[in-house]
């Protein structure tokens, strides 16, 4: 038996719907058209009424600032004045996520939704793969297989190297748990580098970079002196025989793409429950670090952003998509006094993220993508495509050459409430004296409706080339 979160729609009119979900997904309420639940002659209802992030066996709801909030369990959520718009009510009361348990009604007006959480009973004890302490009571561990607990999960969140030095240590092996059988402490994927990897055989320069999901740190080979860069990522729920392999085995796409501008990868496999990366070694930062005053000039992004759209005309040619492009994922490789800049972590957070081993991603716990998201990703969780890196590459253009971002994520707003419903600012308001047809490409990539973008970044890297060759 697999996880599900099982929510049953009952209307006004009586009518009855079922949503049924297995894997990370995300479900809106409200009376705009693209909600999964559109009940557009209930006044009680706002455009965008709530939000429900689940990854089975989790749930969480969100109020999106309407204006009769959102019941759970009789309890209300959210709610806000006549007189105040739904960002005004989400900075002022900044309303929380509501973790949702097995037989929770939630209610907004006459519509009531009822949560069936389904889980696998455990037959065995599930213990944390860091501390060794019994966690199977934490509803992360409910999928069975290895688990950090959730404390374990802060301490190495707060410091790099406690999660580096989980990876390597040598005493770890598999606690028994169901759906595990394997009790290798390292499971490789691939031997394509020049020396195959032997955590042993290197030393630890120093971190290159770290987020909420794991960090990036450089090795150097002590018998060559070769250069590589090691990403951790380190699972927020449990992962089994089968969802690791399932997860690495969508990985090996980074592996097999072959592009200048694209980072190679080496190696990827699982060491004491959690997931690893060998790759090249970009020298010279990523395009964030290079910021002077919070900008970067206009020649440098452009040159920088040519290079981008070539690796992503040839991805798209094969309809693969990142799914994360921002500044922090645009290394840059110093060599010969030229400056190549190289698009990392293609589909990583995307097969991590829908593989449901990020745990919940919209709670507020990570943010720092969310400038970089199109709208498509909030309504429709899972969508794939082409545009969706042609609005993220965009607002990274915008970016770096304005230091802001294309819609305004001013300080308390609610960021999933500035992407369903904030107006995208043209990039000439931010700084004039960008030039007029650089503009019109920019604002072309980070329009709201898709089929207004370029469809795919050989049709960018077209335009942008066009207008770069009349400046110069």
């Amino acid at each position: 038996m697999i996880a599900k979160v099982i929510i049953d729609v009952t209307a006004a009119s009586r009518k009855k719907s079922v949503f049924s979900y297995e894997d990370h997904d995300t479900f809106i309420v409200g009376r705009m058209g693209d909600c999964h639940v559109c009940i557009d002659d209930d006044g009680y209802l706002s455009r965008h009424h709530f939000i429900l992030e689940v990854n089975p066996p989790n749930a969480r709801l969100h109020d999106l600032g309407s204006l009769n909030g959102t019941y759970v369990n009789g309890k209300k959520y959210g709610g806000r004045t006549v007189f105040e718009t739904p960002e005004e009510a989400l900075v002022k009361y900044k309303f929380p996520w509501v973790v949702l348990k097995n037989e929770d009604v939630i209610k907004t007006g006459d519509t009531i939704f009822k949560v069936v959480i389904e889980k696998p009973d455990l037959l065995v004890k599930i213990k944390c793969q860091k501390c060794g302490r019994d966690v199977s009571t934490e509803i992360g561990a409910a999928g069975g297989g290895t688990y950090i607990c959730e404390n374990c999960q802060k301490i190495a969140e707060n410091s790099p190297f406690e999660l580096l030095q989980q990876f390597l240590d040598e005493s770890k092996s598999f606690h028994n748990s169901p759906n595990h059988s394997n009790n290798s402490p390292l499971k490789k994927r691939g031997f394509q580098a020049d020396i195959p990897f032997q955590v042993s055989d290197y030393d630890v320069v120093k971190v290159l970079g770290a987020g909420v999901f794991g960090a990036v740190y450089l090795l150097k080979h002590r018998a060559s002196g070769k250069e590589v860069a090691l990403k951790l990522m380190m699972p927020k729920t449990s992962a089994n025989n089968i969802l690791q392999e399932r997860f690495l085995q969508e990985t090996l796409v980074a592996r097999e793409l072959k592009h200048n501008n694209l980072i190679k990868y080496s190696e990827s496999g699982c060491r004491n429950g959690i997931f690893y990366f060998l790759m090249e070694y970009c020298n010279f930062g990523n395009m964030n670090s290079m910021r002077r005053g919070g900008k970067i000039p206009l020649t440098e992004t452009i040159l920088s952003s040519l290079q981008v759209l070539e690796a992503l005309t040839y991805t798209h040619m094969d309809e693969l998509v990142h799914r994360d492009i921002k500044p922090q994922n645009i290394l840059l490789q110093l060599s010969n006094g030229g400056v190549t800049a190289k698009l990392s972590d293609f589909g990583l957070a995307k097969s991590f993220t829908l593989a449901g081993l990020s745990g919940m991603t919209l709670n507020g716990e990570s943010t720092a993508s969310y400038p970089f998201m199109p709208r498509e990703q909030v309504v429709d969780f899972k969508f794939s495509k082409p545009v969706t890196d042609i609005w993220s590459l965009g607002a990274t253009i915008y970016n770096l050459l304005t230091g802001e971002f294309p819609r305004d994520f001013s300080p308390g707003k609610d960021p999933l409430e500035v992407i369903l419903n904030g107006a995208i600012v043209p990039i000439r308001s931010r700084d004039s004296s960008i030039p007029k047809e650089i503009a019109e490409v920019i604002d072309r990539a980070v329009q709201n409706d898709p089929t207004d973008r370029y469809q795919h970044a050989g049709e960018m890297l077209s335009a942008m080339r066009r207008v770069w060759k009349k400046k110069h």
